[in-house]
């Protein structure tokens, strides 16, 4: 073989490899970094739910409390009513600053049920400000708070690829009056 074919075809040799190595070492780097990334925006989205959740569900637990108060459920401690709706005041602004994350790194189906959550804890407070709210609505609209903080869940859930099943069923125990304590029998 003549030694310029021999050379230039050790020189495209080496061309080649050199170009087969930068590829594939492109492409790995680019997969890992698209990994960590998405690894990133995973851990801050989950962080943006539960906080957001959090603050949904204290707004809830309030509106429990005044239900409570206001003999809607007899299922807990009454609490001092002005200091409850100051708190669910400042619980609003709490939802409403965790609600912008959301916003900004939610999955468009997860931002609507949580969207959905929010107002319709919203329709609690609404129902419970009034001055002989309906038993039956408060009820009516705590059940559909708690399906949608369930949806809300549910969708985190799948935006982060969450695959350990679905969540379970509510049972609506929580809303059965305590059973008498032994200490304060029930007299007939």
């Amino acid at each position: 073989m003549n030694p310029i074919v021999a050379q230039v075809l050790t020189i495209a040799g080496v061309l080649l490899g050199s170009a087969a190595t930068f590829v594939f070492t492109s492409t790995t780097e680019r997969a890992r970094w698209r990994r960590t990334q998405s690894a990133r925006w995973d851990d801050k989205r989950l962080l943006a739910y539960s906080e957001y959740a959090n603050a949904v569900k204290h707004m809830v637990r309030l509106c429990r409390r005044i239900a409570e108060t206001k003999e809607l459920l007899s299922t807990g401690q009454p609490i001092d009513l002005d200091s409850a709706f100051a708190a669910l005041a400042e619980g609003e602004t709490e939802r409403a600053a965790r609600w912008e994350t959301v916003l900004l790194l939610g999955e468009p189906t997860t931002i609507s049920a949580a969207r959905a959550w929010s107002e319709q804890v919203r329709q609690l407070e609404h129902i419970l400000r009034e001055e002989h709210p309906d038993t039956s609505a408060f009820m009516n609209a705590y059940r559909n708070a708690m399906r949608l903080r369930n949806e809300f869940c549910a969708r985190a859930r799948a935006d982060l690829d969450i695959t350990s099943g679905p969540l379970p069923e509510l049972t609506w125990k929580s809303l059965q009056p305590l059973p008498p304590s032994p200490d304060h029998p029930t007299t007939p």
